[in-house]
């Protein structure tokens, strides 16, 4: 199998990764923090040593990091703790993930929250900045919410400038990084919520996600529970990552995640994806009846590729190259409502979406061209 839906999730792992998820399986699955003895001890030593790795990426504060089951969680556990009220505007690209525009529909139902597309200009798919600032200064942005890197485009979103202009209205804004954390890492300036996957660009396993904030007091506690900690308080804390985090800790996906992280920084996935999406938009680009989707400016795409193949569905065109090649790409609108307006591809039921990965090559970029002109 070829396989190029890395942006669904990463495959195949480092093999440490999978050495270390046998490792903890086998030799670390305690309960952290909930024991005074030495294995649970070394647990909650790897959890807080996973802390400081990942703020290392984006130079921030161990203590600013914390640990979920995904990055839906914790998204929900953002998006229903802003305070939102009545009347309140919401902000969002059209470029967002459904695990950030369903709940902000699901709150919509319950408080009478205005939720607001960016405008984006079709050719460059840069923020129309000025227009930007004219519709905060008529609506007044309480949140908003912007993706550094669209799952369905592979497009880097110009996400500071917008943020710098919301600040002028004391906007609180989150970055969801699920897509880029760990291979293109994110500016957190003028970020109060910055959002990571592990098993996507992490090359984690499932299971294992998290916040970097300085602000979880200013959350409201959505999910509560146990975490070790101040056990005869019957509220959560106050402050810090443990604000948020209840249950048992999955020490298991969290050591992955610092093996993860640790092979990140001596491989340079980076440059190896900014290569491959030159060459796959080079190759895509040069077939008939094939309709690559990106900005004027290339150089603005990393890792994703969204096409479509004149004449067919895209449904078709992934069935195809599974059935017949065994490459695996992922087809459809992608958990995205709103992007698929936006490069005009719902006549074709969406995109055939190619998302790279650390270990694609330019071998499966060239067998997924001769399979696309048997077409």
């Amino acid at each position: 199998m070829i396989y190029l839906d890395n942006s669904a999730t990463t495959y195949p792992k480092p093999t440490c990764v999978y050495e270390a998820l046998d490792y903890a399986n086998r030799n670390l699955a305690f309960n952290a923090g909930r024991g005074n003895y030495s294995v649970s001890n070394q647990a909650s030593k790897i959890i807080d040593e996973t802390r400081e790795s990942i703020a290392s990426f984006v130079k921030a504060d161990a203590r600013q990091v914390s640990f979920v089951s995904s990055a839906t969680e914790a998204l929900n556990l953002i998006i229903l703790g802003l305070h939102l009220e009545d009347g309140d505007c919401v902000y969002i690209s059209p470029f967002e993930h459904n695990a950030i525009v369903r709940p902000l529909y699901t709150l919509k139902n319950y408080i009478n929250i205005e939720i607001l597309i960016l405008p984006f200009n079709t050719e460059t798919w840069e923020p129309n900045l000025p227009k930007i600032e004219e519709m905060f200064s008529i609506k007044n942005p309480k949140a908003i919410f912007i993706s550094q890197l669209s799952n369905v485009t592979g497009l880097l979103i110009d996400y500071e400038q917008i943020f710098a202009i919301s600040k002028q209205y004391n906007c609180v804004t989150i970055l969801d990084s699920a897509q880029s954390f760990g291979i293109k890492n994110p500016n957190l300036d003028n970020v109060d919520f910055c959002v990571f996957a592990g098993h996507k660009s992490l090359y984690a396993s499932f299971g294992v996600a998290g916040i970097i904030s300085k602000k979880y007091k200013e959350l409201k506690v959505i999910k509560s529970g146990g975490n070790g900690s101040n056990s005869l308080n019957h509220n959560m804390p106050d402050s810090g990552p443990e604000r948020i985090e209840s249950g048992s800790p999955n020490i298991v996906a969290i050591y992955g995640l610092l093996t993860s992280s640790k092979w990140l920084k001596n491989n340079d996935v980076l440059k190896h994806e900014e290569e491959l999406t030159k060459y796959l938009i080079k190759s895509l680009s040069s077939l008939k009846k094939i309709i690559v989707y990106k900005p004027s400016d290339i150089f603005k795409l990393l890792g994703i590729v969204s096409f479509n193949v004149e004449g067919y569905l895209s449904d078709d065109v992934a069935t195809i190259l599974n059935d017949e090649f065994e490459i695996a790409t992922r087809s459809g609108y992608h958990c995205s409502p709103f992007v698929h307006n936006f490069i005009d591809s719902e006549k074709y039921n969406g995109t055939v979406r190619i998302s790279l990965g650390a270990f694609n090559t330019h071998d499966d970029i060239d067998q997924l061209i001769c399979a696309l002109k048997s077409l």
